[in-house]
């Protein structure tokens, strides 16, 4: 039986969001006020949909309806700003993150015009970050990047072997990937990451270690490492792929060979150079109580208890629909998708979201913020302990090192039944 059933990156999933009434920005933007929050921004455009890809994204869009989407987020910020000044709220955002689809993308002209829109929107942190694609990075985009002190470029690798690349319908080749991260590096950032997908069709521990060590070369500040999923819809799925059997054995060839390179394991996923990583676990914070504004059509949002975002589709032609639905919106600030979480959901996400990391759960701020006692709440971290999955470290509940393999199946276990019963009706 795998041991890969849900990748836990947030919680409740999309999946389970639903219809909202009678819900506006203004009830909700008193959880803004201040300066720690996160503005994202979601461009949906691809030069190709990657096989495995179900996130919300629509590939070889024509530039006329990429620039009526930007002049739709511009219309969404400027309705988001008014809603902040009639509510006599102070916005600032320290974070901003470039997401998709692949924001690279976009011509330089949009480029830039998303990063005014930022600043305009409050951005006043030099702590942002960009997904890039191999074929999408270019020495002029990324002078964009860094004239906007953009700190974390994130590109999506997944292998350097040009077969596997293949049959994850990924449409660049090895020497893009070369050429993408001399350009990186020779631009310079504060933090380059590398993604690695594992547990690919006729993929070998042999063609995983080489597309590892190529990636090496080029001494990334982090790695994230992927094991393969097929949801529903994808190009794969559609294709009747399965995931490499030898999925579990690759990831447990994987952690301990970083690790002996001098990475560590943050969690099942990301690996950090060492020194980097001591100096991340020892400035996080708890995770769960982020406050996240969303712009564009795909982002989500996290306001308190509310989470909201475009109604959840993968299908090109049903992305298709809601882009154009977006587009055409009249109020942007009036909430029609997404999950208001009660007090037990609210532990469930903050035990998820924090478990599953290095620094773990702290028992003395579990019973701060819920009045509550963790193992009594959730009586089946005790059968984790047993299992050497958790440990007790002082007054702090971590992840171990066979925890974290495991990551993808005990998360779920969390699920409330409410949520998985939305997710897969």
């Amino acid at each position: 039986m795998s041991i890969y059933n849900q990748y836990m990156y947030s919680y409740p999933h999309k999946l389970a969001y639903g219809k909202l009434e009678n819900v506006n920005l203004s009830d909700y933007v008193k959880y803004l006020n201040g300066n720690d929050n996160t503005l994202y921004i979601h461009i949906p455009f691809c030069e190709g949909k990657c096989g495995y890809c179900n996130l919300f994204s629509l590939a070889g869009q024509k530039s006329d309806l990429v620039d009526t989407y930007i002049n739709s987020i511009s219309n969404q910020a400027k309705q988001y700003k008014e809603c902040f000044r009639e509510n006599n709220i102070d916005v600032k955002f320290s974070d901003l993150v470039l997401g998709g689809g692949t924001p690279m993308y976009l011509s330089c002209e949009n480029l830039q015009r998303i990063f005014d829109i930022a600043k305009d929107m409050g951005y006043i942190g030099q702590n942002a970050v960009v997904e890039t694609s191999p074929r999408q990075t270019t020495m002029d985009k990324l002078r964009i990047l860094k004239n906007n002190n953009v700190k974390r470029i994130s590109i999506g690798v997944q292998s350097f072997n040009e077969s596997e690349l293949t049959t994850l319908n990924r449409i660049h080749t090895p020497d893009h990937i070369r050429t993408a991260m001399e350009a990186i590096l020779k631009t310079g950032f504060d933090c380059v990451n590398m993604d690695i997908i594992y547990g690919i069709p006729n993929q070998t521990m042999e063609s995983l270690k080489y597309s590892i060590d190529e990636a090496l070369k080029y001494n990334p500040d982090e790695l994230f490492v992927y094991p393969l999923y097929i949801k529903k819809d994808t190009y794969l799925y559609n294709k009747n792929a399965r995931v490499n059997p030898m999925a579990e054995e690759m990831y447990r060839f994987i952690r301990p060979y970083l690790i002996e390179r001098g990475y560590i394991g943050l969690s099942m996923r990301r690996f950090v150079k060492k020194e980097k990583a001591i100096s991340c676990i020892n400035q996080s914070k708890s995770c769960g109580f982020d406050t996240t504004l969303s712009l564009g059509c795909g982002g989500r949002s996290y306001l308190g208890n509310l989470h909201f975002c475009n109604p959840y589709k993968v299908k090109q032609s049903e992305c298709k629909d809601e882009l154009m639905k977006f587009i055409s919106t009249k109020d942007y600030c009036k909430i029609n998708h997404g999950y208001i979480l009660d007090d037990d959901e609210q532990k469930r996400r903050f035990v998820i979201k924090n478990i599953l990391f290095a620094t773990g759960i702290n028992l003395d701020e579990y019973k701060k913020r819920f009045n509550g006692n963790l193992i009594s709440d959730f009586p089946i971290i005790n059968e984790w302990i047993t299992k050497g999955y958790v440990k007790y470290v002082k007054n702090i509940i971590k992840i171990t090192e066979e925890g974290v393999i495991y990551s993808d199946e005990i998360g779920p276990l969390l699920m409330s039944e409410e949520v998985k019963c939305k997710m897969y009706k």
